[in-house]
């Protein structure tokens, strides 16, 4: 029998401050609503806060093997179920089954059908909207005042909380059925999340105590400095106060987002030094990766980090992350004259209390040691596996291309610069240049974007003119793979009228989706990616072309018309219309290909007796005993049944903490 059910809570702890793992077990926590309903017509049942347990939910409880237990982001109701509702009401707590808990978000991020229930009612076109006052009332009754004690409901507002928790439980049935079930290896990898999810990983919790510290004694002195550059009372993260000061001297920013600071940085030349200054105080100490210090010191529980992924979250097919966000950990930065300590030790937070005295950019040092409190049990090593240029390794073999060259950056940075390649050195600017449009190029990235990504990742600053050079060196050497965006381009806008086109020399299948308006891609695993709604929209736009005047390059710009390809997607939470375009759906086709590679190495490591810890984009984080390494390379490196012809390559790092 199907279960739909989803709660409403209450607790003295905030949930998005401490996550879903401690929020559910702390005492203070209790469900004041559950709404359920049985099978595809049952009707749509309540609980409220105060009610003895009706008898149906007792034997749910009781013969938990009966039910499948769905909800939408089934991990909250689940723990909620076990922990702060049966449990607490006396009930008999017999463990769910694995295989009888089914996630409704895990179905519509697969299908593409929203990340959210408001956004998959949309897009399923569903006659149903959120009840504004029920939700009004649902946030009123879950915060406790200055005493801790919960306001008491009206019995109109119970009426208004109970409708607004109804009308979900209706929404998630209606969707549920509305999606087919996962594919079996779909299930696995959904299972292996949500295991992960409530197993956790260990982390250094005395170092990110230290962390915690010296962002706490630190952070206070970088806002003095901001306040006397800025002559404000502001703060790095008041995002309107910041926009305001810094257009007086960046006048065309629309905005204060990292990538906008680093382009700011980039065309910093001739401002004046306060304003320069400010603007470096804003990207160091307005780091959004700062901010998972804080959270991990309030998600900790029992020594790990839990609730980390998000199943099928990306359009590649990839995880995203909750709470410290696992997929974007920051980059590391090269940091002349500070201190070295011994990472690959148990004592890294007493080490870097030794020289805490000595650190000459705190914040920036602090930053640097997040990646590092992720640590396995004691008596284990961490290995991290990566596969070694995986993406542009299948972009290649799609492209018909053979292997990456050995010197494959020098070789690029050869055809930028006309340069020997034996003149090139390993940190020269040529192949920096070179390895950056390598692995950036691949997907038609624009040389405004790629300028940026270069500044980021390097520190190198290219003129617009080099970088316009550079985009199209890369695209003239590598014909084959601006070929293989055009194809994808084309089949893909046949696919909206009906057409199913093979490219790639039948590696990929485009055409429409079946039951829907929309595009499917069959990727060479025999996994899809999913477009709805996808149409063709005529619109005006500029297009900037080189010309030569006296021999200088200068950019020039004219107004065309397009015909753009949009699909209805997901965007954080919203259902809106996205632009697509040939080297975009070659970027999704390679990466979502790289997962499918990566899905079942997790598997054959998990049968070799390796406890798989997270999945980082292309790499493999896993612990076990101590002489394992070869293994693991090889488990890793095995090639899938759909791409025998594909070499794939392992990096490996193993020690007594994440040491990538």
């Amino acid at each position: 029998m199907d279960f739909f059910f989803d709660f409403e809570t209450r607790s003295r702890l905030d949930l998005k401050e401490v996550g879903t793992i401690r929020y559910a077990l702390h005492e203070s926590t209790e469900a004041t609503l559950i709404t359920y309903a049985f099978g595809k017509y049952g009707e749509l049942r309540y609980w409220r806060l105060g009610w003895p347990l009706p008898q149906d939910l007792i034997e749910v409880a009781r013969n938990p093997e009966n039910f499948n237990f769905i909800a939408f982001n089934v991990i909250f109701d689940y723990m909620i179920w076990m922990h702060a509702f049966i449990g607490k009401m006396g009930g008999i707590v017999n463990k769910i089954p694995l295989e009888r808990v089914h996630d409704c978000m895990a179905l519509t991020c697969h299908y593409r059908a929203g990340s959210s229930l408001g956004s998959a009612a949309k897009m399923f076109d569903l006659p149903l909207e959120k009840d504004k006052e029920g939700r009004r009332i649902m946030l009123k009754q879950r915060k406790p005042d200055r005493k801790g004690k919960f306001p008491e409901l009206t019995a109109e507002e119970w009426q208004h909380f109970i409708r607004y928790g109804l009308l979900d439980t209706r929404i998630l049935r209606e969707i549920y059925y509305r999606c087919p079930a996962l594919p079996s290896g779909e299930r696995w990898v959904w299972e292996w999340t949500f295991r992960r999810n409530l197993q956790g990983i260990r982390v250094d919790v005395p170092l990110i105590n230290v962390l915690n510290d010296i962002l706490s004694e630190e952070y206070p002195k970088y806002l003095r400095q901001f306040h006397y550059f800025t002559g404000g009372n502001f703060t790095v993260k008041s995002t309107q106060k910041c926009l305001e000061f810094f257009k007086q001297f960046w006048p065309s920013i629309k905005n204060m987002r990292k990538d906008t600071v680093r382009d700011m940085l980039l065309e910093s030349e001739g401002k004046p030094n306060h304003a320069v200054q400010a603007l470096k105080i804003k990207e160091t100490a307005g780091s959004n990766s700062l901010a998972k210090i804080k959270v991990a010191v309030n998600q900790t529980f029992k020594g790990r980090l839990y609730n980390l992924l998000v199943y099928h979250k990306a359009q590649t097919k990839r995880w995203a992350g909750y709470g410290v966000q696992i997929q974007n950990m920051p980059r590391l930065e090269r940091l002349e004259g500070e201190p070295k300590i011994n990472l690959d030790a148990v004592n890294v937070a007493e080490q870097l209390l030794e020289v805490r005295s000595q650190l000459k950019q705190p914040l920036k040092y602090i930053k640097n040691l997040i990646r590092r409190w992720w640590i396995p049990q004691d008596g284990n090593r961490f290995y991290c596996g990566d596969y070694s240029k995986i993406e542009p390794t299948f972009l290649r073999w799609l492209a018909g291309m053979g292997e990456i060259p050995p010197l494959v950056y020098e070789e690029m940075a050869e055809a930028i610069y006309n340069i020997p390649i034996d003149q090139i050195g390993k940190d020269s600017e040529e192949r920096q240049v070179g390895k950056a449009v390598e692995l950036g190029g691949g997907y038609g990235m624009g040389w405004r974007k790629f300028r940026a990504d270069v500044y980021e990742k390097t520190g190198i600053v290219l003129t617009p003119e080099m970088a316009k050079h550079v985009i199209k060196v890369y695209r003239k050497k590598n014909k084959p793979i601006v070929d293989l965006w055009n194809a994808l381009d084309a089949a893909f806008r046949r696919a909206i009228y009906g057409e199913t086109s093979v490219v790639c020399d039948g590696k990929i299948a485009v055409g429409p989706m079946q039951g829907r308006r929309g595009v499917q891609i069959r990727l060479p695993s025999g996994g899809r990616l999913y477009y709805h709604g996808a149409f063709i929209r005529g619109e005006e736009e500029i297009m900037e072309t080189i010309t030569i005047r006296n021999g200088v390059p200068h950019i020039e710009k004219k107004k065309v018309w397009r015909d753009n390809v949009y699909y209805v997607g997901d965007d954080q939470g919203s259902v809106k219309n996205i632009k697509v375009y040939g080297g975009q759906l070659t970027e999704h086709v390679t990466s979502a290909i790289s997962r499918e590679a990566l899905a079942p190495a997790m598997w054959r490591v998990e049968q070799a007796g390796f406890e798989v810890l997270c999945c980082v984009h292309d790499e493999m984080w896993a612990e076990s005993y101590h002489g394992r390494d070869q293994e693991f390379d090889d488990l890793m490196a095995h090639r899938p049944t759909w791409a025998r012809d594909v070499v794939i390559k392992v990096g490996l790092d193993n020690g007594l903490r994440y040491l990538k």
